[in-house]
């Protein structure tokens, strides 16, 4: 009899056993993370997806407060989808929040349900988060090359017409100073047709731009090493307060070589550094004025992905408000001064990163505005 119920006990046991392992293993393939916390936010249990996403040991993260591993904060996140839980005792439903984790913003969404006891008071609320970076980004970039597109067919036929007209002026305004006295002008006409003739080059340059933003062009793609490039485009940016910004580089010796037309990419890195010592001058007038000190800083770094590697120029300037961001990559959009930009910068950068089949946005988190560049590793196996 007794050794029948030793027998019964541990079939039970290995019953046990088993279901413990399926649930387990159900837990961990959940294709999104997944963690329970108690009401004083210490992380009881998480999936195996959740300890990959912040290199973490599963032994690590058990008795942890979740808001020093998932926000790096030392106190209750004030944004927490868990706390409204445990206030409301309802579950939350697709809560956006943004996150820096190593040194990259990442965007979440997180639904929250709670866990009742027999007293159906809460005592555990299950996180289910999910990275949601790529996918907005992506989306952010279909849009904008959507409206890039558009615009590009219509401004196209109107750059082509313009350009000969502009011809006319330019040829005709290149006869009269050459010929001065044969048509009459004085030192008064002879620097007003000057003004034609740069006002004409000037509207060239501008046809010429948004001929690049309509029409897509094969660049001659080589291997090159993007460390190197970004280090001789950064020093050719030559602009007044340049040399006071305190440059901060984090540069990754393991990138590969890059498969790019590298005096398009410097083209990119330059208009982004460029921007950004303008921001952070204008910045540093403004604090003058007010008689605040201000130090300015440019952190440049570069890092390997699976498939890419990023570039990103951040700088702690002005900043992009926050009414404007959705038109920063728009054409003829500019917050400088009339005739201090044509506001084609930008969106001819973001033309030239999508030829190369990378990406190319910005982030915005504390004092620092982050400006990325992803290029897309080809041919790794033999330049890696």
């Amino acid at each position: 009899m007794d050794e029948l119920k030793n027998s019964n006990k541990k079939a039970d046991c290995t019953k046990n056993e088993i279901s413990k392992k399926e649930l387990e293993t159900v837990f961990d393939s959940i294709n999104e993370m997944v963690c329970i916390i108690d009401r004083d936010f210490i992380i009881l249990r998480a999936n195996q997806k959740y300890a990959d996403f912040f290199g973490k040991k599963m032994k690590d993260l058990i008795g942890a407060r979740c808001f020093r591993i998932f926000g790096d904060c030392t106190d209750t996140c004030t944004d927490c989808p868990s706390q409204e839980t445990f206030l409301s005792g309802m579950a939350v439903v697709r809560k956006q929040i943004v996150r820096k984790i190593q040194d990259d913003i990442r965007y979440f969404e997180i639904r929250t349900i709670p866990v009742l006891n027999e007293e159906n008071v809460i005592i555990h609320a299950v996180e289910f988060i999910k990275d949601v970076t790529e996918e907005k980004r992506m989306i952010e970039q279909l849009i904008r090359s959507e409206k890039l597109a558009s615009i590009g067919i219509m401004t196209a036929g109107i750059a082509h017409e313009m350009n000969n007209p502009l011809s006319g002026i330019s040829g005709n305004a290149v006869n009269l100073l050459a010929m001065p006295e044969k048509y009459g002008l004085n030192d008064k006409g002879i620097s007003r047709v000057n003004v034609i003739l740069e006002s004409a080059a000037r509207a060239t340059l501008i046809m010429k731009d948004l001929l690049h933003l309509s029409k897509k062009e094969n660049a001659t793609k080589v291997p090159v090493d993007i460390n190197k490039l970004l280090l001789k485009a950064v020093n050719a940016v030559h602009l007044a307060g340049f040399e006071d910004v305190k440059k901060e580089y984090s540069l990754d010796d393991s990138l590969p070589f890059v498969m790019c037309d590298p005096s398009k990419i410097d083209q990119v890195i330059i208009n982004i550094v460029t921007n950004s010592v303008h921001s952070l001058c204008e910045k540093k007038q403004n604090c003058s004025r007010d008689g605040n000190q201000f130090f300015g800083k440019l952190q440049i770094s570069t890092a390997r992905q699976p498939f890419s590697i990023r570039i990103a120029i951040a700088d702690n300037g002005m900043g992009i408000d926050p009414e404007i961001r959705t038109k920063i990559f728009d054409p003829f959009f500019s917050t400088k001064p009339t005739g201090q930009g044509t506001g084609l910068g930008l969106s001819i950068c973001h033309r030239i990163v999508e030829e190369h089949k990378g990406k190319l946005f910005f982030e915005s988190v504390d004092d620092l505005t982050i400006f990325v560049v992803e290029l897309p590793i080809e041919n790794k196996q033999i330049f890696s």
